[in-house]
């Protein structure tokens, strides 16, 4: 896969398409662009298996601090926990939490005044 020059905002891609292989072998970074453009050749050819989302209840991160750690973590923005607790944490938060966490953020960035930026700039949070 080529590498992208976005530096920072790059994502984790599974190189097999098994989103629950998180062996380090099988893992990459990809701009979202590019991850989803190796996801959608990877299903037209019957390949990978997505994650079924799973969020038990009272599990998942707890606070707006606990999540933005996990994101960061695993977008590769920051090391403040094991890539795999990471990945647990995200999983395991529920939909309504990560759509508070997500409302929170535009909310501070808002009243900051960060809520705008360009691919050419780093993201302001």
């Amino acid at each position: 896969m080529p590498e992208c020059d976005l530096g920072e905002r790059l994502q984790t891609h599974h190189l097999d398409g098994c989103e629950s292989n998180n062996d380090a072998a099988n893992l990459t970074r990809a701009c979202r662009a590019c991850n989803q453009r190796a996801d959608r050749v990877l299903k037209a050819h019957g390949w990978g298996i997505k994650t079924r989302q799973y969020n038990p209840r009272g599990k998942g991160a707890k606070s707006l601090g606990a999540w933005l750690a996990a994101v960061m973590t695993v977008t590769g923005q920051a090391r403040q926990m094991d890539l795999q607790t990471a990945i647990d944490t995200i999983h395991a938060t529920p939909a309504e939490d990560r759509s508070a966490f997500g409302s929170e953020i535009w909310r501070r960035r808002r009243a900051r005044g960060t809520d705008r930026w360009t691919a050419s700039e780093e993201v302001p949070f």
